[in-house]
């Protein structure tokens, strides 16, 4: 018991005091956390976090139903149901090849305040890079409009860790929602595939619990 006491006022006097200079152990901070993944949820989200109704899609950059998705229909649906608070919409990326994956690197590099206008810019002009004979160099002059210069977005392409995320989104909506096709929609458990009209995506919404 004596040694017992003695062992807990020795540990007592290690926290309580700063032998050689060293500043006690309570008086040190603890590390910082690391910091949030921004693309945690999503490559961009759109609409409130308590909307009734969230939508995810998961899209590939190369995906040419995905880019008439976006250019046709995502207009009316943000100005229907995003903009006016009813749904939450979630992108993710889901690339079917290569080059979409570096695509979405390209996206990630620009940073989560720009993704969406990037995401935007590239389908307006995907039938441009991707049928190019050098796809990653029209993608990087792309860029450039987001402020990705040609350092920066060789640094991303080469960043291991992030093309692993890219990935990661397509393995997860694989195991989670059996997603196989682009673009695809998942409200809860239910899912809907193609180039989306607004009038199938309003339906697909009612359907899954929108209220008029």
């Amino acid at each position: 018991m004596k040694t017992r006491r003695m062992i807990l006022t020795a540990m007592a006097g290690i926290a309580a005091t700063a032998p050689l200079g060293l500043p006690a152990l309570a008086d040190i901070a603890p590390p910082p956390p690391p910091p949030a993944d921004p693309f945690a949820e999503g490559t961009f989200v759109l609409g409130p976090k308590d909307a009734a109704i969230t939508v995810t899609e998961f899209a590939s950059m190369t995906c040419p139903h995905c880019a008439h998705f976006t250019l046709s229909t995502f207009p009316e649906v943000k100005k229907q149901f995003i903009d006016t608070g009813k749904i939450r919409f979630v992108f993710r990326d889901f690339p079917l090849d290569q080059i979409a994956l570096q695509a979405s690197q390209l996206v990630r590099c620009a940073g989560p305040e720009r993704a969406e206008a990037l995401v935007d810019l590239l389908f307006r002009t995907q039938a441009t890079w991707a049928r190019a004979a050098d796809p990653i160099a029209v993608l990087k002059q792309t860029v450039k409009l987001a402020g990705v210069g040609d350092a920066k977005a060789d640094a991303c392409l080469a960043d291991e860790a992030l093309k692993l995320a890219v990935a990661q989104s397509r393995f997860d909506a694989e195991k989670q929602y059996q997603i196989r096709s682009t673009p695809s929609f998942a409200i809860g458990t239910k899912i809907q595939s193609g180039a989306l009209t607004i009038e199938e995506f309003t339906a697909f919404l009612k359907d899954n619990g929108l209220k008029d």
